[in-house]
């Protein structure tokens, strides 16, 4: 589990390559008022996001550098509002490879005998799911929410898993403040 969080948002296929494209869904309170909502903090990593400092310290600056440009800022003290992360993974499996051999001997004039084998493997991808928690920080309520779901493609440099962590909030984060 711990190698599937390490490649979660590491290697989410971004939009485009080759295996399942990326999945963001949001969700927000259309009674909040976005306008005002101009500092922010990080609340601890917990669960799966505190196994991997690295990995969390890529996804908040990401985050970071995101909303300050478009107008947020971070608060240390007295933020509008607080971020959480939810990481998970899990390994899927789907369809099958095959690989097998066969020949064919001739008997006879009319006849032929087979003799072969082959096996079949499922086929197993990662998959992750990353999740933005944007909560008031004075009554702790949810009020907006994005959901990255897709593929993972562990075996990254530092470099390439920033920039695919870049390019998966720049995809979640696209949405926020909402147009209502």
């Amino acid at each position: 589990m711990k190698n599937i969080m390490l490649a979660l948002a590491i290697g989410f296929a971004v939009a485009g390559c080759a295996t399942s494209p990326l999945a963001i869904d949001f969700d927000y309170d259309t009674a909040m008022d976005f306008a005002a909502q101009k500092t922010f903090a990080w609340m601890p990593a917990t669960g799966n996001a505190a196994a991997n400092e690295l990995l969390v310290k890529r996804i908040r600056s990401s985050v970071d550098t995101q909303l300050q440009a478009k107008g947020r800022a971070p608060a240390a003290d007295n933020p509008n509002f607080l971020i959480a992360m939810d990481l998970s993974g899990k390994t899927a499996y789907g369809g099958s490879t095959g690989v097998g051999v066969s020949v064919g001997i001739p008997v006879g004039r009319a006849g032929r005998v087979s003799v072969g084998g082959g096996k079949s493997k499922a086929v197993e991808t990662k998959e992750g799911m990353l999740v933005l928690h944007f909560l008031d920080a004075k009554t702790k309520a949810l009020f907006w929410q994005a959901t990255a779901s897709g593929a993972v493609e562990p075996g990254l440099s530092p470099e390439e898993q920033q920039k695919r962590i870049n390019d998966v909030i720049a995809q979640m984060l696209a949405q926020f403040p909402p147009k209502k």
